[in-house]
């Protein structure tokens, strides 16, 4: 280590000799990490950074890591959150800010400090009484935390409405209705002394009658909130400076939409037509050139150009009452859509990955992002998940988890400068990595 010395006044004194420092071993229960090669001088600067976590039928919820490797893929920096890790980001201040699956929002310097905390207030409040985490009047925190131009946090909470005369299945057009409490997605900007200065509900501007598949699943019940159907499944909200909007994704509609931040207004749907009604069919985006729809996609992202990066799962690749593709059959890929917002129209201006040879079927979590420096291309197949017999597989539960992690030049036919894997399955072991970032971290 260089080491710069300062004494109270600003002036600086040399030191000359380095120092060096033997870190201790990494621990016993981190994953292997195999690196496959990469072009560090073709690379985009920085540190890979992703969560580890258990794969569902491994647990428990008090692991998780948040690790950073270099060029290499050498560990040169770990964190232990001892819980399960969502979301998480590098701040303006270069400090890391993470969601915890209890409904809390952290930042932490880069020694592993908290500096502050955010939870919501309307769950479990009693579990925050008596500590420094500051209150937002939320129902919850879950699958993105975002640092606005502003300074203000953006993230995704819920809320429960009850609907009569609701679907109850998602393979029989001729099921009978009933009355259904319903789990929508909220968009929530607060300021760091939790106060709220925007929130928009999903159940307003997107048609709550409107079911893909596992829109009827029980995801929100198992935290929590029971006798629920997981509508929408928020999983992704970003802040678009061009036009001062926000973008999400909504997994369980097979659709990313625009929200006006200023009116809550809706201004466009980039997802499949099937099943959408006016007035919402009017705000549909109109496909140009050779095009495929997303299904059940992650993490939506704005570039520099304005375009959005996501990660296409391909879940199923279908929507009631259509046949599912079934998991050996599908593929997952990375997508970038250029839309104009002015024609309503979008096409697709680049993607990598499947079809074809080669190609992986990530049934969950995942992400991609375009970096600043290099456009290269971040891409995190974290929900690569098999069966006993090793073939692709949508049972999350009960399969084996196993993550890819590369970064591909933006090129039509993409080279692969950096590759690393997650993969314990021959030692019946199984992994997930939610999100994977590039971060400035020295």
């Amino acid at each position: 280590m260089e080491i710069a010395v300062r004494d109270a006044t600003g002036t600086e004194f040399p030191w000359d000799e380095p120092i060096t420092f033997t870190a201790p071993p990494l621990p016993d229960d981190l994953p292997e990490l195999t690196f496959a090669g990469s072009d560090p001088d073709r690379m985009e600067p920085g540190a890979t950074v992703f969560c580890v976590r258990k794969s569902a039928r491994f647990g428990p919820r008090d692991y998780g890591y948040l690790v950073a490797v270099d060029s290499s893929g050498e560990v040169v920096w770990l964190y232990d959150a001892r819980e399960n890790l969502g979301d998480f980001r590098q701040l303006a201040n270069g400090n890391v800010i993470y969601l915890a699956f209890d409904n809390r929002a952290l930042e932490i310097d880069l020694l592993g400090n908290v500096v502050a905390q955010w939870y919501a207030a309307r769950r479990w409040p009693e579990a925050h009484a008596g500590t420094s985490a500051i209150p937002v009047d939320t129902d919850t925190f879950h699958h993105e935390i975002y640092e606005m131009p502003n300074g203000n946090l953006l993230t995704l909470s819920t809320e429960v409405r009850e609907f009569p005369d609701y679907p109850t299945s998602e393979t029989d057009p001729d099921a009978p209705v009933e009355t259904t409490k319903v789990v929508g997605d909220v968009v929530v900007e607060f300021s760091r002394d939790g106060s709220i200065a925007h929130a928009w509900s999903i159940f307003d501007v997107c048609d709550a009658y409107r079911i893909c598949y596992l829109s009827l699943c029980d995801y929100w019940v198992k935290k929590g909130l029971p006798d629920t159907r997981d509508w929408s499944h928020g999983n992704a909200v970003v802040y678009d400076e061009n036009d001062d909007s926000f973008v999400v994704s909504l997994r369980h509609q097979d659709a990313v939409i625009k929200i006006d931040r200023s009116t809550g207004g809706l201004v466009w749907i980039l997802g499949t037509p099937d099943g959408w009604r006016a007035p919402w069919s009017e705000r549909l985006l109109t496909p140009r050139n050779d095009f495929q729809w997303p299904y059940h996609q992650h993490n939506c992202e704005i570039a520099a150009n304005g375009n959005v990066f996501l990660f296409d799962n391909g879940n199923f690749r279908a929507r009631p009452f259509e046949p599912k593709l079934p998991a050996p059959e599908n593929y997952s890929r990375v997508v970038e859509f250029a839309v104009d917002g002015d024609k309503r129209t979008v096409s697709q201006a680049w993607s990598f990955g499947g079809p074809g040879p080669g190609a992986l079927y990530s049934t969950f979590i995942s992400s991609a992002a375009r970096l600043p420096e290099t456009g290269n291309v971040l891409v995190n197949f974290g929900g690569l998940t098999a069966d006993e017999d090793g073939r692709p597989t949508d049972d999350v539960a009960t399969g084996y988890g196993w993550v890819r992690i590369v970064e591909v030049t933006h090129d039509p036919d993409p080279e692969v400068l950096f590759e690393l894997f997650i993969d314990e399955r021959a030692k019946r072991k199984g992994w997930d990595v939610y999100r994977v970032r590039r971060f400035s971290l020295f």
